[in-house]
């Protein structure tokens, strides 16, 4: 009996180990099936974005592209919302142009299924600010997505306005030309309007790719070349000038500085002693006039050539055919003396004299008038003087009776 009782209890000792041991081994299998299904749950399904954490200045519009990767979102809906945004915040999910709630997807994320549009506050304050992004699918996977956008007061870089030889000279009247270059060093595409602060009378023009412009539109990271043409007035007074030119965007003031030197004023003028320009001449005789050759600028005129173009025939001379220095405000008379020819017809000619130096040229119209002298005037007034002789003597023999 007492063999028998222990034989029944080493016998449910034993069941009972194996029931433990089976128990313990169902265990691990539900713990291991329990992990693998979490870790195809994970591997399966994620949400993502290239640029999860960016940097931003207030009141900037960015977007993220949204992948979704993973057998448990291949060919399916899946349902994507914003979890929570900092309060001021907007953003929306979209594909193409409209707002969505729902996406199909293939589950290999090479494409985009959708994108994140996200306005920061113009008012935002600098720092770091967490957006997150959720998705699920309708039998339960889910993924979450983290985006930080770091608000600062500055761009990547600074972008700058670059004048290649700011400092030019010359004199009044002459166009100054300035090669430029705007560097966008943003993040986002600069619209930059042109403006400059020239003096009353000066003009100032910005030209890129050979057309006139008021504003240009350069891309993040890029370059253009912008040419500024600086005028200043015919009779501007000898100086230093400065001209500010600014390029601004919504975002930018950049500015440069030209600096225009003017020597002075080259002018030259050109008529007779009395101002006319007319003169009466006889065929084959000579007639003078006597031009004044003028230097109303403020810098002395060198190697100044005068000449001369008459009808055919016609003979010009000068007594000073150079003028090696004209000092400012000075003045010289030169005589011209001119001989019409002996074929040249009763009436009105152009006779033309020119000044030329290197800075200045200048040319001065006469007009000739030409009569022909005929015995037939001298004749007549013979016969005047013959009448009024006989006339006079009838008057004395007859007028004593």
């Amino acid at each position: 009996m007492r063999q028998k009782t222990l034989s029944q209890t080493r016998l449910r000792t034993s069941i009972s180990s194996r029931a433990a041991i089976l128990a313990a081994v169902l265990a691990a299998a539900l713990y291991l099936a329990l992990s693998c299904m979490q870790v195809s749950a994970a591997e399966g399904f994620h949400l993502y974005t290239d640029t999860p954490g960016i940097r931003v200045t207030a009141g900037d519009s960015v977007s993220f592209d949204l992948h979704l990767s993973g057998a448990n979102a291949a060919g399916k809906d899946v349902a994507l919302s914003v979890a929570s945004m900092p309060e001021g915040f907007g953003g929306y999910i979209k594909k193409g142009s409209y707002e969505v709630s729902r996406v199909h997807t293939d589950g290999d994320g090479t494409e985009a299924a959708a994108s994140f549009q996200v306005t920061v506050p113009s008012e935002a304050a600098e720092g770091a600010y967490e957006i997150t992004l959720h998705a699920a699918t309708d039998d339960g996977f889910e993924d979450d997505l983290n985006l930080e956008l770091t608000v600062s007061g500055l761009e990547a870089g600074e972008s700058n306005f670059h004048v290649e030889y700011p400092d030019q000279e010359g004199v009044s009247g002459t166009s100054f030309s300035y090669s430029t270059t705007i560097a966008n060093n943003t993040l986002s595409t600069q619209n930059y309007n042109f403006s400059s602060d020239a003096p009353a009378g000066w003009m100032v023009s910005f030209v890129s790719d050979s057309k006139q412009v008021s504003s240009l539109e350069v891309e993040s990271g890029q370059s253009a070349a912008v040419t500024i043409t600086v005028t200043p007035p015919d009779k501007v007074d000898a100086g230093d000038y400065q001209i500010g030119c600014a390029a601004a965007s919504a975002r930018e003031q950049l500015s440069t500085t030209l600096t225009v030197k003017i020597l002075g004023t080259y002018e030259m003028n050109l008529s007779t002693v009395d101002g006319r320009l007319s003169l009466d001449a006889f065929a084959k005789k000579e007639s003078d006039v006597t031009v004044k050759l003028t230097n109303n600028g403020n810098i002395d005129l060198e190697n100044i050539t005068l000449a001369s173009q008459a009808p055919a025939g016609w003979e010009v001379l000068l007594d000073t055919a150079t003028v090696d220095v004209l000092e400012a405000g000075a003045s010289k008379e030169i005589v011209a003396h001119i001989t019409p020819g002996s074929d040249s017809l009763t009436g009105d000619y152009v006779t033309v004299i020119t000044a030329d130096c290197d800075n200045q040229s200048r040319a001065m119209e006469l007009r000739v008038t030409l009569k022909t002298r005929t015995g037939w005037g001298v004749f007549a007034v013979a016969i005047i003087l013959a009448v009024a002789a006989g006339l006079y003597l009838v008057m004395k023999k007859y007028g004593r009776r």
